[in-house]
């Protein structure tokens, strides 16, 4: 079975789709809001954020209703920063969907993206000042965390400007959407801050995967270019080619095993199970698959390594 495709047999997938869909329809908004809500919530997407939300909150002792309003606000936010996101790049297509302001406009692609942000704090309004404090932190971190990566390749950017840009556009999300969902079932501090390292472990993990596999295909398309200076990128011209492909291997196994040790301080359940999962499907499944589509025996190294 493809390994996303499992995911989304999952029960927590199935709550966050539908609580998305019946939001999206029962928003009391003007029609071109909806139409495009519609559009860039119906394009899909893996929801781990939401889904790890799901998980860490019961697995800490609550009922997924209990942090359902964090899921959705945790997807709501991270869909604006993708809207925003593709209008900086010009990109055309997301998840083999038009992307918001090719199917409309820019004017539409910013608004909703800002509509998206607004839902997405009054959702986290429930749980109280501390967590929509900090919910409001994240936003402008990732935020922080574009802007250094728009920038990355029009001025000096170092392999600690690329950590800096990558905790904070990708890997504050995750650690924020797995403590938060404890705190607000539990009063575990250690459990909160054992689900932080774990989300922040894998979105570092994940960021660099995404880069990794980015770097190898434009490394063997000549004719494409890099639209942000990259950890590989940056090592690359330090150590070589092959050094800088294993130096970035070595760095997502460890911070993915920094996520899979985190976890050891909860006892075994379900939940667990799943988030271990979620640690190997966006990780080395991500580079087992890309290894596999270029059927290319000189990456077959990349992934043996791994």
């Amino acid at each position: 079975m493809d390994v996303s495709k499992m995911i989304e047999s999952w029960e927590e997938f199935k709550i966050i789709n539908n609580a998305l869909n019946e939001l999206v329809e029962s928003s009391n908004t003007i029609p071109k809001v909806k139409k495009a809500l519609k559009h860039i919530i119906s394009a899909g997407g893996k929801r781990t954020r939401p889904v790890i939300v799901l998980l860490s909150g019961k697995m800490c002792g609550g009922d997924y209703k209990d942090v359902i309003n964090a899921a959705m606000a945790v997807e709501l936010i991270h869909t604006a920063s993708l809207a925003h996101d593709d209008v900086i790049d010009r990109g055309t297509m997301r998840r083999n969907v038009k992307t918001l302001h090719v199917q409309y406009d820019l004017a539409i692609a910013i608004l909703v993206g800002d509509w998206l942000i607004s839902k997405s704090v009054e959702l986290t309004s429930i749980y109280g000042d501390d967590v929509v404090r900090e919910f409001s932190d994240v936003g402008m971190i990732m935020s922080e965390g574009e802007i250094l990566d728009v920038y990355s390749t029009k001025e000096h950017f170092d392999a600690d400007d690329y950590f800096r840009c990558i905790e904070s556009k990708t890997a504050s999300l995750f650690a924020y959407s797995a403590k938060n969902a404890c705190r607000i079932v539990s009063d575990d501090d250690k459990a909160a801050s054992k689900l932080f390292d774990y989300g922040r472990n894998l979105g570092l993990a994940y960021q660099m995967v995404d880069d990794l596999i980015e770097y190898l295909e434009i490394f063997d398309d000549k004719s494409s270019e890099y639209e942000s200076r990259t950890l590989p990128m940056i090592y690359e011209e330090k150590y070589g080619y092959d050094e800088a492909v294993f130096k970035t291997l070595n760095l997502i196994r460890n911070h993915s095993d920094k996520s899979r040790r985190a976890l050891e301080y909860f006892e075994e359940s379900e939940e667990k199970r799943k988030l271990h999962y979620l640690i190997d499907f966006m990780t080395v499944n991500q580079i087992r698959k890309y290894v596999e589509k270029k059927s290319a025996t000189h990456l077959l190294e990349v992934y043996q390594n791994f």
